[in-house]
């Protein structure tokens, strides 16, 4: 008796995007359908298809300006030297989604690489355009001021409120209201035990800078890491076990960003790139792994961050090179 072959599980997922790139196309050849009921029931059964719709719209956007026109008009694509005919459009709408589907591939490299704040915003509750740091309320009455190129999700119940911070940095002035408060970046999070307070994205490290108040840092199982005191910052490495560094800081120097500058003690230059990008220095990418780890201390202005990364290549001695698309090779 022959075995019968298991078949691969069909990925919700991946049908999702397709359906919607199907979408994209069709919206494209005839605007109309955009108020078609059917699409309407499609695209209101629920927040993942809207959110595949826009991902899709966006990457067809992005396809035209990095990769050339993928469709022009609502001509089918044709080989050379045939001519139109009434049965063209049969082939057209299979074919034009499988090349929305490479469309996004393609977009969601260049939205990785070069802008990274068109996915975030998709992503997000709340994003802060590159460059200056915005103020936000959230919806507890609580206080965030999150820098540049960064973002957050907020949730709330009767019970708790919660904050994910999905990139960047931001610091948080917390409204006491009888709920406890926290803040996860990756696997660790930070609960608030009413208090001022900065949560970084370090670049394959979490960083807690305390101004007022306490605050506990858990790990992924829950298990605390740290209790803080005004004036302390801890880095907590990503690697799974590892133990917090739990230092003295100058508050006003550790949270100068909120003014327009950042200063740094034996940061990583990854960490340190990291903020220049998020502040509109273009997307920076490293040919050299050893570069990228190199500590340095300093401060720079966030007020012309291209500017200060070129400074920073002649004190370190590195070499910038353009690449297309406007990223920046190091």
């Amino acid at each position: 008796m022959r075995a019968t072959p298991l078949l691969p599980r069909p990925d919700p997922q991946e049908r999702l995007r397709a359906e919607a790139a199907d979408w994209v196309v069709r919206i494209v050849a005839d605007p109309a359908l955009e108020h078609d009921p059917a699409f309407r029931r499609w695209l209101g059964g629920g927040k993942d298809r809207a959110r595949a719709f826009a991902d899709a719209r966006l990457a067809w956007q992005i396809a035209g300006e990095v990769g050339g026109t993928v469709m022009a008009g609502t001509q089918p694509i044709r080989p050379a030297g045939q001519r139109p005919s009434g049965t063209g459009r049969g082939w057209f709408r299979p074919l034009a989604a499988g090349l929305a589907l490479g469309a996004c591939a393609m977009a969601a490299l260049w939205l990785d690489l070069a802008r990274p704040d068109l996915r975030l915003r998709l992503l997000a509750d709340h994003v802060a355009r590159p460059g200056p740091a915005q103020d936000l309320a959230l919806p507890d009455g609580s206080r965030t001021l999150l820098d540049g190129g960064s973002a957050l999700d907020y949730a709330e119940d009767g019970a708790t409120r919660r904050v994910t911070l999905r990139s960047g940095a931001a610091f948080f002035d917390v409204q006491r209201d009888g709920r406890p408060f926290s803040v996860r970046l990756g696997g660790n999070e930070v609960r608030v035990h009413g208090t001022r307070f900065e949560v970084r994205d370090c670049g394959g490290c979490m960083l807690v800078t305390l101004e007022e108040g306490r605050v506990e840092i858990l790990d992924p199982q829950g298990q605390s890491l740290a209790m803080l005191e005004p004036g302390q910052q801890a880095r907590i490495p990503a690697q799974p076990g590892a133990r917090p560094l739990v230092q003295r800081v100058d508050v006003p120097d550790a949270l100068s960003w909120r003014e327009g500058r950042f200063t740094f003690y034996d940061a990583s230059l990854r960490e340190v790139a990291g903020v220049l990008q998020r502040h509109g220095a273009g997307a920076i990418l490293f040919a050299s792994e050893t570069l990228a780890r190199r500590p340095i201390t300093g401060s720079i202005s966030l007020a012309d961050p291209r500017g200060e990364l070129e400074a920073l290549a002649e004190a370190v001695g590195f070499r910038i090179l353009p690449l297309p698309g406007g990223s920046l090779l190091m």
